[in-house]
C-alpha cells in the first residue's frame, strides 16, 4: 500500500514512525527545508537559536512512553525552570518541561531518521483518481499515485487543499483558525543581570522570555534570550518586516527587565501559523474522508503531544484501511 504524507512536523513524523514499525514505507513531502514544522531552531552564527516552540510536556501513557525512548535515546532532557509570571514574579504552575537536545530541531531530524522525506517540495493539489489519490507539486508536476494521503499541514494550509476533494474537511479546517506569532532572538554583548530564566509577561507586546543558555546543552556565551509576542500584537502586526519585529520586541523586552542591554545582534521569525486558536479536540484524534485523512495539532488540542497523538491515531486508521485493501487472506 503507498501512502503519501504531507507536512514533516510531529504529527506526520509521528504517523510516519507507526507506519514503519509496521511495514509501511510512507513518502512524506514537506515544503521547508528540513523537518520539524514548529519544533525549529534557527541556525545563526551564535549557533541554533529556538525561535518556535519553545518546550512541551508529556501527559498521555503512550506519549510518555514515547519520551522515555527520546530522552534514552540522548535527543531529550527536561529543563528544569521556574518561569516566572512578570513583572509580578509570581511561579507558574509548575511541571516537566521538556526540550530536545542540543537544540529544538533535534527531535524531528531524530523522527526523521530513515523517513523518505522529500523536502522542500510544496504539494499544491490532491486529486481522486478512481481508487487512488493524485499528488502534484506548485509546478503542476506528479508526486506519484497513492492508496492513501495523511495530511497534516495547519489548518488554513490544509483548508486550500481540501477545498476541491473534500468540501467537508476543509469546513473542518475552516473551524479552526490558527494564531500568527513573532518570535525573536535577541544576542546580548553581556549577560543579564536577572534572577530569573524563564517568563511570562501578564502585559504588554510580549507573552514569552526565556534565556536560551537555561536550557540543556545549549551554549551560554553570547546570551540569548527568545522572546515571543502575544497572540494579539502579532495579529495586528504581522505585516511588519523582521527587522522591525524584531527591534520592537527587543526594546519591549528592555522595558520588561528595566534595564537597557547592549544589544548585539536580532533574529526575527514570522509564524503565520504558530498555534489553533481553536483546536477542534476531535474524540478520533484525525479526519477522514475516502482514504483521505488529516491530522494535527490543530485537530486534537494544540499542544505538541496532541500533534504526536493525532499522528498515531491516523496511522492506526491507514494500518486498517490497508488491511481492509490487503483482505482477509493478506492478498
Amino acid at each position: 500500500m503507498r501512502i503519501a504524507i504531507i507536512g514533516a512536523g510531529i504529527a506526520g513524523l509521528s504517523a510516519a514512525g507507526a507506519l514503519r514499525a509496521a511495514g509501511i514505507e510512507p513518502v512524506v513531502f514537506d515544503k521547508g527545508r528540513g523537518p520539524g514544522g514548529r519544533i525549529v531552531s534557527k541556525r545563526t552564527p551564535y549557533g541554533g537559536v529556538d525561535l518556535g516552540t519553545q518546550y512541551f510536556t508529556a501527559r498521555d501513557g503512550e506519549f510518555r512512553a514515547a519520551v522515555d525512548d527520546w530522552r534514552q535515546a540522548g535527543v531529550v532532557e527536561p529543563w528544569v525552570v521556574t518561569p516566572l509570571v512578570l513583572p509580578e514574579r509570581q511561579p507558574a504552575r509548575p511541571q516537566e518541561r521538556l526540550v530536545a537536545v542540543p537544540r529544538m530541531s533535534a527531535l524531528a531530524r531524530y523522527m526523521a531518521d530513515g523517513v523518505d522525506l522529500h523536502s522542500g517540495v510544496q504539494v499544491s493539489e490532491m486529486v481522486r483518481e478512481s481508487t487512488e489519490w493524485a499528488i502534484y507539486d506548485r509546478h503542476g508536476e506528479s508526486l506519484g499515485q497513492f492508496d492513501s494521503v495523511l495530511l497534516t499541514a495547519p489548518a488554513p494550509q490544509a483548508q486550500s487543499l481540501l477545498a476541491e476533494p473534500s468540501p467537508r474537511l476543509a469546513a473542518r479546517a475552516v473551524a479552526a483558525p490558527m494564531q500568527p506569532c513573532w518570535s525573536a532572538g535577541v544576542v546580548l554583548e553581556k549577560p543579564l543581570d536577572v534572577d530569573f530564566d524563564a517568563g511570562f509577561p501578564s502585559s504588554g507586546p510580549l507573552g514569552w522570555v526565556a534565556r536560551l543558555g537555561s536550557r540543556p546543552q545549549r551554549p551560554d556565551d553570547p546570551e540569548i534570550w527568545t522572546l515571543h509576542a502575544t497572540d494579539a500584537w502579532s495579529e495586528a502586526n504581522i505585516e511588519w518586516s523582521p527587522d522591525a519585529a524584531g527591534e520592537f520586541l527587543a526594546r519591549s523586552f528592555a522595558d520588561l527587565v528595566r534595564r537597557r542591554p547592549l544589544i548585539r545582534d536580532q533574529i526575527a521569525h514570522r509564524w503565520r501559523f504558530a498555534r489553533a486558536r481553536t483546536a477542534l479536540a476531535e474524540p478520533a484524534g484525525y479526519l477522514e474522508h475516502d482514504h483521505l485523512l488529516c491530522a494535527g495539532d490543530w485537530i486534537t488540542d494544540g499542544r505538541v503531544e496532541g500533534a504526536w497523538r493525532s499522528g498515531r491515531a491516523a496511522a492506526r486508521r491507514l494500518l486498517s484501511l490497508a488491511a481492509e485493501q490487503s483482505g482477509p487472506d493478506g492478498e
